[in-house]
């Protein structure tokens, strides 16, 4: 496949996984071995690691959108900058829904063999996350004396 088409293939699972919340497709464009790279994160192995993570996401905020604002792609991997938006209307962990918005921009890369994502990188930045949908309060700024 060419770099081309792997960028349309992550555009795909973007659109159609995590904005659409259809999940009926992993199994045919992830590798059953597919590994997902994030700090914290135990996802499954296989394909079920994307449909466990779109599950949570469409969960809490039933109306989370990542809007792809850049892609790059260099043999088999495909990177991409992102936005992602959505309110917390749903539960979130032991979390009850807050009504409030968030929006974090990202990057993300994944790597595509012969029609397959096999593996990706993931920098969700879940704690800007709580915080703007008020579980978390920010920091007070700078230590002392810190310019």
């Amino acid at each position: 496949m060419s770099a081309e088409d792997n960028m349309k293939l992550v555009r795909f699972i973007t659109e159609r996984g995590l904005n659409e919340g259809d999940v009926g497709f992993v199994d045919e464009v992830f590798a059953p071995d597919y590994v997902v790279h994030a700090r914290d994160l135990d996802l499954p192995p296989g394909p079920g690691a994307f449909r466990t993570a779109v599950e949570f996401w469409r969960r809490s905020f039933p109306d989370f959108h990542c809007t792809i604002e850049h892609m790059i792609a260099d043999g088999d991997y495909v990177a991409h900058r992102f936005s992602t938006t959505g309110t917390h209307t749903g539960q979130l962990g032991e979390m009850p829904p807050s009504g409030r918005t968030f929006r974090v921009s990202g990057v993300d890369m994944h790597r595509v063999v012969d029609g397959k994502v096999v593996e990706s990188w993931i920098s969700d930045d879940f704690p800007r996350i709580l915080i703007e949908i008020g579980v978390l309060k920010p920091a007070g700024g700078p230590p002392a004396g810190a310019r």
